[in-house]
């Protein structure tokens, strides 16, 4: 990859780090777990989606394959009863260390 691209490529998985959010987190959820969105608010907690440590760390795999930080066991600070809104702003803090 050229220096060129490498930056460009910096600046994309910059942007996408520094935008995570609710919305972020539930378009990852659909994709990863195939939740309709009808089910996917951010009340919603990650509890009553059933969501365990083992979907955890897979969804901190995708996080890390796609913005390139790793953030695999960290994700263990999101409690199982946090809404996705709370869990959003946890892993937005974990990804921007």
């Amino acid at each position: 990859m050229d220096e060129e691209n490498a930056t460009m490529t910096d600046r994309v998985v910059e942007a996408e780090v520094e935008e995570f959010g609710t919305e972020s987190l539930m378009e990852l959820l659909g994709e990863l777990f195939s939740f309709p969105a009808d089910m996917l608010t951010p009340v919603t907690t990650l509890e009553e989606l059933g969501l365990d440590s083992l979907a955890l760390l897979e969804m901190g795999a995708y996080l890390a394959e796609r913005t390139g930080v790793e953030i695999g066991s960290r994700l263990g600070e999101v409690p199982p009863h946090a809404s996705l809104e709370q869990a959003a702003r946890t892993i937005a803090g974990i990804l921007a260390r």
